[in-house]
């Protein structure tokens, strides 16, 4: 079972990488390019589209599975990633005044849609090298109560039963526990980014104001003395 989920994950990241790879070689050679008719990019992009939707449904599915504490980011990385690829065909298929217009448009989601396909590879390779070791065991147990037989010099017997019945129930209700505090530390980082921008923009207003202070009062200084050598002036004569 564990065996088998490694597999199915290893062959969708061959396939996504080979993917994106050739989108990247298109691009490079010529093949695919901005300044083509939004029906000809469409023609020539359409099957790795399609091929790319299917992968990153795919690899949610099994990111979540192999390390559920990834789960958000995993969601998250690949609606990114299917949603640019949506939107790239749907700037296409937009009746337009300005045909070529749409297929810079477009051209520009398929550059972004590499990126968020590379992301996407990142983490997906993380997660393979590195899964939840708790799912690791969950799966061998699931396998062991499944077949009612030993796996891996595990014997189910009558008496771990029961464990394995309660730890299986337990699975979603600490999958979702684990996605709920990865959300929140997200949410955490986001505000701290947040937090972190105001920041500047703050301090750069108030450098702004003191230099606007420091200007204005040397301008006065100067209009001062100014008016003091126009009074010298007219009494001197």
């Amino acid at each position: 079972m564990k065996n088998l989920f490694k597999e199915d994950f290893n062959q969708v990241i061959s396939k996504l990488e080979e993917i994106l790879q050739k989108i990247a070689g298109d691009i490079a050679s010529g093949m695919i390019f901005e300044k083509l008719s939004p029906s000809e990019l469409l023609n020539k992009t359409e099957h790795y589209v399609k091929s790319l939707k299917d992968l990153a449904t795919k690899s949610e599915q099994l990111s979540v599975i192999l390390k559920p504490e990834k789960a958000y980011t995993a969601r998250t990385l690949c609606k990114n990633f299917t949603q640019t690829l949506t939107t790239f065909k749907e700037i296409l298929l937009q009746n337009s005044p300005e045909p070529l217009a749409n297929s810079r448009l477009a051209f520009e989601q398929l550059r972004k849609a590499l990126t968020d396909g590379s992301d996407l590879l990142f983490l997906m390779r993380d997660i393979r090298d590195d899964p939840s070791p708790l799912m690791d065991a969950i799966l061998t147990l699931k396998k062991a109560s499944e077949t009612k037989s030993s796996v891996i010099s595990i014997q189910t017997s009558e008496e771990i039963q029961p464990l394995i019945k309660y730890v299986l129930s337990r699975i979603d209700k600490f999958r979702a526990a684990l996605i709920g505090l990865e959300k929140k530390v997200d949410e955490m980082k986001q505000i701290m980014r947040e937090l972190q921008e105001d920041s500047l923009k703050t301090l750069s207003i108030e450098t702004s104001t003191r230099s606007e202070t420091a200007k204005n009062k040397s301008q006065e200084s100067q209009l001062s003395l100014s008016n003091f050598e126009n009074r010298k002036l007219k009494n001197g004569s």
